[in-house]
Order: C-alpha cells, then sequence, then structure tokens
C-alpha cells in the first residue's frame, strides 16, 4: 500500500433534516502515526483548502481560504476549542464529539485508514456556552480511478 495516492472525497452532512453531499478530488497521505486528506472546497468563487489530520481516536479539521476554521473531535473528549472566521463573522466556539468512528472498506483492520474508509462522527458546536447546532457528517475517501 503506497503512503500517498489521489482520491475521491465524499462528504455527507446533517443538520436537522437537511443533508448536504459535495464530492472534491483530494489527496491521502500517511505522515508519522496520522493519515491526512487535503481537498479543496468552493467557497463563493474562492477556494477554500481543507486538510484533515486522522488518528484512530481524533480527527482535526483546518480550513484556509475564503473560510478559516479549526475544529478538534476527540472520541470520549469532551468539548474542544475551535474556531471559525469569514469575511462576514468570527467566533470561538467548542466541539463536543458525540461519536467518532472508521470503518474500513474489504474487511481491513479500521486502524488501517487507508482507502476505501469511511469516518462517521457527530458532534454539538457550542458558541458562549450554548449549543450552536448539532451535526451527523459521513466522510468516505475512495482511490481515485485516475491515480497516477
Amino acid at each position: 500500500m503506497p503512503d500517498r495516492m489521489q482520491v475521491i472525497v465524499t462528504l455527507e452532512s446533517k443538520q436537522g433534516s437537511e443533508t448536504t453531499r459535495h464530492q472534491y478530488t483530494g489527496e491521502w497521505f500517511r505522515k508519522d502515526r496520522s493519515v491526512y486528506l487535503r481537498y479543496e472546497e468552493g467557497q463563493g468563487g474562492e477556494a477554500v483548502r481543507t486538510i484533515i489530520r486522522c488518528r484512530p481516536d481524533e480527527m482535526l479539521i483546518t480550513r484556509r481560504g475564503a473560510v478559516e476554521s479549526d475544529q478538534l473531535f476527540v472520541r470520549d473528549g469532551g468539548r474542544q476549542p475551535g474556531s471559525y472566521r469569514s469575511p462576514y463573522t468570527s467566533f470561538q466556539m467548542e466541539t463536543d464529539t458525540k461519536k467518532l468512528s472508521v470503518r474500513a472498506g474489504g474487511g481491513r483492520d479500521d486502524s488501517d485508514m487507508a482507502p476505501p474508509f469511511t469516518i462517521e462522527w457527530k458532534y454539538e458546536i457550542w458558541v458562549n456556552g450554548e449549543i450552536s447546532g448539532r451535526f451527523h457528517n459521513r466522510l468516505h475517501i475512495a482511490e481515485s480511478e485516475q491515480a497516477e
């Protein structure tokens, strides 16, 4: 298994009764004890670079560009500090992870985190001591058929 490959990233996000689904082309790679995903999202004509660092019990999502945010999700870790900034607003927040799991494809060990695999997480966002939203996300990572 290579330590770097082109991937297709499919993100499904549910908040209340609304579900959104986006697909991106990106890169998966290993570094030290972590697996990383890197891809770009479109946001009002400006790109947002997203980097996700995954370990078996935590995930850090860093976004830079038209929107800048940092969110840390820790299995059984309580509230974690984070931030959000756009041209329109800026605030500090906390994420309270209710579920964080990795499911590997093809019956492999979940801790491998090599494509194909799915990360599923449920969390609450807290702003100024109050719940601002509850989310349920799935991120599916598969090797791109256009891999070099």
